[in-house]
């Protein structure tokens, strides 16, 4: 006998029994039993029952041909589900294979293949790492009933991928790029040159062609909006949307990765794909296309600034364009390493930037801390003592609990300071180092995030009261699994 809520069966209940076999509860109960292939002998004779006093269930039109075609639509229900986790556990053993492939080949070859990998297939990493970490911020915000959707404006709505597309979308992704890094390090370690020498393009155009591809699949709408989007960023000179600002501050996050891919395309075009990096003086760290490409994103974001400042007079805007500045002399500072003396950049220079970069990071810390996440800690009116310092004020009605801001304030310190490390191009000679810490920048945004939507859904929620309910009042108890968060 099936109860409600019987896993499998949810919500359907046991039939009646004491009613009328003809009851329209009855025959919809045995239909939606029959739909489901549940049987029970209460079941059985209830249907033989009503077959007896002429009462057939499916006495109006052929529903026994209904009842067939609505199974033919469950049952694939079945089939995608299955197909989905099947599909699930092939990504994840072949990213685990290419990946185990790659780590294992890159230890055997030689400092200049190993240079040449780092050129060509570090920038992907930190930036297909933040398109999963995006993912699982809307995967949060889809089951703790966070509307972040609202944000964005009712045009650009329409356009946003749910987390189980934007996971598929960033495991294709991630599944070319691994596959063309585990056959490029597996060429360079049989010493296979002209072979490896066709990947990294083929990667790159493939990466391109999954963006721009023209056809109705793979999302054509989100893609050519995030395509437009992008194209909106780089030319700062119009009116912002929401959506414009948070790519623009997500870039600012991925500043060193997307010098990198520049750096990469610069060495693709500029001469034989396997040319060794030591002897490449156009694409290299002392080539001015490095500080150039560190520097685009700040300048993309200050233009916003600037730009919003002129459209709404708002005065923050200003101060907002001004900390986006100090990143410059940080980039530029770093950048004269290369063109000076070890005494001269010791004695003078390297004092410049360490106040260069002391400056940036501070402004950038109050910033996320006292605007971007609202929480009065520098300006705090309260008196209360927390580990000898001020006790930040936080708001009333929070979405997470108070351990977590304090956790963010004190990781979001660490991670500014080490966010120095890579926009220092002087800094880039340990490879997997830099690459640790642009991840842990990319974390640090992954993070910054939720917060920074919550503050935004309050600011609508009090000034369009008519939007009803954006944020949950309670904080979300529950831990989200790891199938919960990243379902492919």
């Amino acid at each position: 006998m099936v109860e409600d809520g019987q896993p499998g069966h949810p919500g359907l209940a046991s039939p009646n029994f004491h009613s009328s076999p003809s009851s329209p509860s009855v025959r919809s109960r045995v239909k939606a039993a029959e739909l489901l292939d549940v049987r029970s002998p209460e079941l059985e004779g209830l249907m033989a029952e009503s077959t007896s006093v002429g009462l057939n269930p499916w006495q109006n039109g052929d529903h026994r041909h209904e009842l067939q075609s609505q199974k033919s639509h469950v049952m694939p229900v079945a089939h995608i589900e299955m197909s989905h986790a099947v599909m699930k556990r092939c990504f994840a053993v072949w990213f685990l294979l290419c990946g185990l492939v790659t780590v294992v080949t890159l230890r055997s070859t030689d400092v200049a293949h190993t240079e040449l990998f780092y050129i060509y297939y570090q920038p992907l990493l930190p930036v297909l790492t933040m398109l999963w970490l995006w993912g699982i911020n809307v995967r949060y915000f889809e089951k703790a009933g966070v509307r972040y959707d609202v944000c964005f404006s009712s045009k650009d709505q329409k356009y946003l991928l749910n987390s189980r597309q934007i996971f598929q979308s960033a495991g294709l992704a991630t599944t070319v790029a691994l596959t063309s890094s585990a056959v490029f390090c597996l060429h360079c370690l049989l010493q296979q040159d002209q072979a490896a020498s066709l990947h990294p393009p083929l990667m790159y155009a493939c990466i391109l062609a999954l963006l721009l591809l023209p056809w109705d699949v793979a999302f054509k709408e989100t893609r050519m909006f995030f395509s437009s989007t992008f194209f909106r960023v780089a030319t700062p000179y119009r009116e912002m949307s929401w959506a414009d600002f948070l790519l623009a501050d997500i870039i600012t996050s991925l500043a060193k990765p997307l010098s990198d891919c520049e750096r990469a395309l610069c060495h693709l075009l500029s001469g034989p794909v396997m040319l060794p990096s030591s002897t490449d003086q156009m694409c290299g760290s002392s080539s001015w296309i490095i500080p150039a490409g560190l520097s685009l994103p700040y300048i993309w974001r200050l233009c916003q600034c600037i730009r919003t400042w002129k459209d709404t007079g708002n005065t923050g805007q200003a101060f907002n364009a001004l900390k986006y500045s100090t990143a410059f002399p940080v980039i530029i500072l770093s950048a004269v390493n290369f063109q000076v003396s070890d005494e001269d950049w010791n004695k003078f220079w390297k004092p410049l930037w360490l106040i260069a970069a002391f400056l940036n990071s501070a402004y950038s810390y109050y910033w996320d801390i006292e605007v971007d996440w609202d929480i009065a800690f520098f300006t705090s009116p309260s008196d209360q003592k927390w580990m000898g310092l001020k006790k930040p004020v936080l708001k009333d009605k929070l979405q997470y609990s108070r351990v977590f801001y304090v956790y963010l304030m004190l990781s979001n310190l660490a991670l500014r300071l080490a966010w120095v490390y890579k926009v220092s191009p002087h800094l880039r000679q340990n490879l997997l180092t830099v690459l640790i810490f642009t991840l842990l920048e990319v974390f640090r945004r992954f993070q910054w995030i939720f917060v920074r939507i919550e503050v935004e859904l309050r600011k609508l929620q009090t000034s369009r009261p008519e939007l009803g309910q954006l944020i949950p009042a309670p904080p979300p108890k529950e831990i989200l699994s790891a199938d919960e968060l990243m379902p492919i």
